[in-house]
């Protein structure tokens, strides 16, 4: 039972390109956006410990939303599947769009917050984080398309992703100072974000390859 159980995750697996979903999740989940920005916001002003009840709030959110993104996904798949091509092109334009944006894009850090931010607000900024529902859409309508539309998958993909955000705030809360500095060095900055526009461009290519290929 465990050996087929593992032929069958391997075999899903397989149907994935991993190196550009991964690379895609890490710049969009590591870059800075609502909660890697806020998560560092309130580390400096409040510490690391008082920002963990927000840190909840944003992965609890961000696993929920990637849940949806998931049913939305399947949804278009199994009622409009014409859609799917449609959808992989705009993908891979947003995705070129990221990386356009970010070569372009300068970084900065609000001083202070008035108080600090609990497990609730983590959770709903969510729901107002357009950055986090599109790369939700975009993973699940093209890099996750083809993953099986059962429970264990749709929750294992969603707690992956949510994991990978949080590990995002955490570090920008534990070093967010450093960190921004770093990146908003003209030299620095430019050169890490023409790195990470060159690998969009290159996850934006590997999603429409092989609809260029047929």
């Amino acid at each position: 039972m465990r050996c087929m159980g593992s032929n069958i995750s391997m075999d899903v697996l397989s149907t994935i390109d991993l190196s550009a979903f991964l690379a895609f999740a890490i710049i969009s989940g590591y870059t800075p956006g609502p909660n890697t920005i806020s998560s560092a916001s309130m580390g400096l002003t409040y510490g690391y410990r008082r920002t963990i009840p927000y840190h909840l709030g944003i992965g609890s959110g961000f696993f929920l939303l990637m849940i949806a993104s998931a049913l939305v996904a399947s949804a278009i798949k199994t009622l409009l599947p014409g859609l799917i091509p449609v959808l992989t092109v705009l993908g891979s334009l947003y995705i070129l769009y990221l990386a356009v944006h970010m070569v372009r894009s300068s970084i900065s850090l609000a001083s202070t917050m008035p108080e600090p931010l609990g497990f609730g607000r983590g959770m709903l900024l969510q729901l107002f984080n357009p950055k986090a529902l599109l790369m939700g859409l975009t993973i699940y309508s093209t890099f996750l398309v083809v993953l099986p539309t059962t429970i264990f998958w749709r929750g294992l993909s969603a707690l992956f992703l949510a994991v990978l955000m949080y590990g995002s705030v955490t570090l920008y809360t534990l070093f967010g100072a450093a960190l921004l500095k770093f990146l908003t060095s003209k030299r620095v900055g430019s050169a890490i974000n023409i790195v990470l526009s060159l690998a969009l461009v290159y996850t934006a290519i590997t999603l429409v390859w092989p609809l260029i290929r047929t």
